[in-house]
């Protein structure tokens, strides 16, 4: 480790250990992690099953979206996914995205660009389901009303977004004629990563708000147990952490910008700060725990024995 990264990783440790001081005198951890002594065990081995079951959703998108991607070869591409999101957990501005082109190209002989455009159209897919969803669970859980006529537009757009941008890959992919200097084949080989036929669109589009759908109705449905809120509510806060982790500066691990999104989603929720925040801090923890265990197993094992789903 270079000293610019010991410098790095001491600054990192001493926030974490500031935050934690922080709200110990603030709130008091005690007080903070009191909503899991009236969870049932059973209702937290639910919620984590619900959040491996997005990681196979996500595995299989993977899986099912690259065609070099050996038959076979699924367990192998979860776990990518759990390395990939756990790096992303610990490394700042969404850095641990890196991963994700290298593991590819070491595991499956990938290019690193076209491996980079299959990241960006699943990241692009991913956003699309958190705002189309955050705009109808804001309509439902802060204004507790069916959407208007603007958010039904809001709505539209957005579920149409990855249609216009699938119908944009083949007139950019003509303009882009073989030849020319690196920029234009790192680009071509990034639109190789996007859908080519409209059933991967379909396919992409399932997958993902399947995965979505799994991960938020448990995140959300735990944040509502936590902080006793309706299921609206807790499915948006769980949105609002999500949103979190995509900001470029963060504290280590999201501490601190995981509960101001989870708190800002549920800005108008009626219900005391104090049972906010400690839902909040608990869900952060579960969701973060559950991202560094999933990690280490993923590291360690080789996930040989789900090595065996067939493409269809």
């Amino acid at each position: 480790m270079t000293a610019r990264a010991r410098r790095v990783a001491a600054l990192n440790l001493l926030l974490l250990a500031a935050l934690a001081a922080l709200l110990q005198w603030q709130w008091g951890w005690n007080r903070l992690l009191a909503p899991w002594r009236e969870l049932p065990p059973a209702s937290v081995a639910l919620a984590a099953a619900g959040l491996l079951a997005s990681y196979g959703l996500r595995a299989l998108r993977i899986y099912w979206a690259e065609p070099d991607i050996p038959q076979g070869r699924f367990g192998t591409c979860l776990r990518l996914v759990l390395l990939n999101n756990a790096f992303n957990w610990l490394l700042p501005m969404r850095s641990g995205e890196a991963s994700f082109p290298i593991l590819m190209r070491r595991w499956f002989e990938i290019p690193a660009g076209r491996a980079t455009g299959v990241l960006v159209w699943l990241r692009l897919l991913d956003l699309h389901v958190l705002a189309a969803t955050g705009v109808v669970c804001i309509a439902r859980g802060w204004l507790g009303r069916p959407l208007d006529a603007p958010a039904q537009t809001l709505v539209g757009l957005l579920v149409a977004a990855p249609i216009a941008v699938f119908a944009l890959r083949a007139p950019l992919a003509r303009k882009l004629a073989p030849g020319g200097s690196r920029p234009f084949l790192l680009a071509r080989q990034a639109l190789d990563g996007l859908p080519k036929h409209a059933a991967g669109l379909a396919r992409d589009l399932l997958l993902t708000w399947s995965g979505w759908g799994v991960k938020l109705a448990a995140l959300g449905w735990l944040l509502a147990r936590l902080a006793a809120l309706s299921p609206a509510l807790g499915v948006l806060g769980a949105i609002g952490g999500d949103a979190s982790t995509v900001l470029p500066v963060h504290a280590p691990g999201g501490f601190g910008t995981y509960e101001a999104g989870v708190l800002a989603a549920l800005a108008p929720a009626r219900a005391p700060t104090a049972r906010l925040l400690a839902a909040a801090v608990d869900l952060h923890l579960f969701v973060f725990g559950s991202a560094l265990v999933a990690g280490a197993a993923a590291w360690l094992s080789g996930w040989r024995l789900l090595d065996s789903a067939a493409k269809p």
